[in-house]
C-alpha cells in the first residue's frame, strides 16, 4: 500500500469520528483544571482521564510529575504517550492540559463546564485553548491504531500542566530535569494559537516587556487645584507623551503581524473614591511587544525618561517598574523541516498556502526555541481562547487531525 493510499485511508477513518470527538471534549471540558494560582486544584484529574485513554488504546504513558505543594497530591502532573513509528525521531505534538478561569458567568450563554454542542460548534471552557490540541492529536493516533497503520515517524504526545501561569511546572520543567525527552531531529508542533483559515504557522514571538508606572504628587480638594499636584493630569500627558516610543524604535519586520513593536497602555489602577478630590498617586501599565531587534532594558530607560520629563512639568515624580521581561526566543526558520511539513500537508488536507508568521503574544514554544529545538505553533484556531463562550469547530478538530496524521506519515 501507498503512503498515498495511506493516507487516504486515515482521512476517512477520521471523517467517522465527530461522536468520538465530541465525546472526549465533553470528558474534558467537564474535568476543571484550574492552576493553584486562580484557586484551582490543578490538572490531576483530566491528566488521569486522558493516561487512561490511552492506556487503555495501548500505548506506553509515563508521568514526569513537577513538585507542587500547592496542589493536592502535591504535584502537577506532565504525561508523554508514544504511538511507536518506523523511524525513531519523533513528531511531537504539545498541548497543555490547564485552562483558565471562566471570568464573569453571566457572559455565558451556558454552563462554562459543561459541553454545548451547536451544529459545528463544540462550546466550553477550554474547547480551544487547548482541548483543541488535545483532542486533534488523539483523533490522529486514533485513526493509525484503528487501521493498524504505523507511522513514519513515532508519534509523541506531551500533555503538560501549568501553561496559562508560566509554564514552570510543565514545559519548563520537562526540559529542565528531562531533556533527553526531545532532539533536534524531531518536528516539534505546538496547537496552541493559529488563524482561522488554519494558513499561520507562527515561527517568531515578539519579545515581552510589562512595565507598571507610578506617578506621585500631593493629594487636594478639586477646588483649589494650585495647592496639589495633580497625578491624573500628569498621567494622561505621560501617556501620550510616550507614543513617542513608536519613533524611537521604528523598525519593520513583515514576518510579524503588526509588523512594527507596539507600546500599549492597559490597566488602570483605581486612584482617588470620590469625584471632589485631586489624586496625588495614579498607576498605570504599558504593554510593550517589542521586535528582536531591540533591547528591552534601553526600551525601560526609554520609558523612565520620556514619563519622567513629562510627569516633571506637573512637579510629579515617576517610577518605572519592571512586571514582566521575557526576551524573544530565536525564530524557528522558515525553512526548518517542521514548517516544511506542516505547509505540505495544510496543503493537501485544506487545500491552502500556509505561511510562516510571527506574532506579538508569548507562547510555550518559546521554551522550546530557547533550548535550541525548533518548534512551530499551528492549528486552525477561532481567537475565541480566554472568552467567554469559548468554542471551537467540529469540523477543524477533525481536518487538523488529518493534517496531523499527514505529517507523521509523509514527513521526510
Amino acid at each position: 500500500m501507498t503512503q498515498t493510499e495511506k493516507f487516504r485511508r486515515l482521512t476517512e477513518r477520521l471523517d467517522t469520528y465527530p461522536d468520538q470527538v465530541v465525546e472526549l471534549q465533553r470528558q474534558l471540558v467537564s474535568r476543571v483544571a484550574l492552576g493553584p494560582e486562580v484557586g484551582g486544584v490543578g490538572e490531576a484529574d483530566k491528566a488521569a482521564f486522558l493516561a487512561e485513554v490511552l492506556e487503555s488504546w495501548g500505548l506506553e504513558v509515563r508521568n514526569y510529575p513537577a513538585p507542587d505543594d500547592r496542589v493536592p497530591g502535591g504535584s502537577r502532573p506532565n504525561l508523554v504517550a508514544y504511538l511507536p513509528g518506523k523511524r525513531p525521531e519523533k513528531v511531537w505534538v504539545l498541548s497543555h492540559t490547564d485552562v483558565v478561569p471562566p471570568g464573569d458567568l453571566s457572559l455565558w450563554e451556558s454552563d462554562p463546564f459543561t459541553l454545548r454542542v451547536d451544529g459545528d460548534r463544540l462550546y466550553g471552557r477550554g474547547t480551544e485553548d487547548d482541548h483543541h490540541g488535545i483532542v486533534m492529536s488523539l483523533m490522529a493516533v486514533r485513526a493509525f491504531l484503528d487501521l493498524g497503520l504505523t507511522p513514519e515517524r513515532t508519534l509523541a504526545l506531551a500533555l503538560v500542566a501549568d501553561e496559562e501561569t508560566g509554564n514552570d511546572k510543565g514545559l519548563a520543567f520537562l526540559l529542565r530535569e528531562h531533556p533527553e525527552l526531545f532532539s533536534p531531529e524531531d518536528l516539534i508542533i505546538v496547537p496552541d494559537a493559529g488563524s482561522n483559515d488554519g494558513t499561520m504557522i507562527e515561527v517568531a514571538e515578539k519579545s515581552i516587556l510589562w512595565l507598571k508606572v507610578t506617578l506621585l504628587g500631593q493629594q487636594g480638594h478639586a477646588s483649589r487645584p494650585h495647592k496639589a499636584k495633580n497625578t491624573l493630569r500628569a498621567a494622561a500627558h505621560v501617556i501620550v507623551a510616550l507614543d513617542d516610543l513608536q519613533r524611537e524604535f521604528p523598525r519593520h519586520n513583515p514576518l510579524f503581524r503588526p509588523p512594527m513593536s507596539t507600546f500599549e497602555p492597559t490597566r488602570k489602577e483605581a486612584n482617588v473614591p470620590n469625584i471632589n478630590t485631586i489624586p496625588g498617586r495614579d498607576v498605570f501599565y504599558l504593554d510593550c511587544r517589542v521586535l528582536p531587534d531591540y533591547d528591552l532594558a534601553q526600551v525601560t530607560e526609554r520609558v523612565r525618561a520620556i514619563a519622567t520629563e513629562a510627569a516633571g512639568k506637573f512637579g510629579v515624580t515617576v517610577d518605572v517598574e519592571t512586571v514582566q521581561t521575557l526576551a524573544s526566543a530565536p525564530p524557528t526558520a522558515a525553512e526548518a523541516p517542521v514548517v516544511k511539513a506542516l505547509q505540505q500537508a495544510i496543503r493537501q488536507v485544506y487545500g491552502r498556502e500556509a505561511t510562516p508568521q510571527g506574532i506579538g503574544g508569548g507562547t510555550v514554544a518559546a521554551f522550546f526555541r530557547k533550548a535550541g529545538l525548533p518548534a512551530a505553533v499551528w492549528m486552525t484556531a477561532n481567537d475565541c481562547a480566554h472568552q467567554p463562550n469559548e468554542f471551537c469547530f467540529l469540523s477543524h478538530l477533525l481536518g487538523d487531525a488529518k493534517v496531523l496524521a499527514h505529517v507523521c506519515l509523509l514527513a521526510e
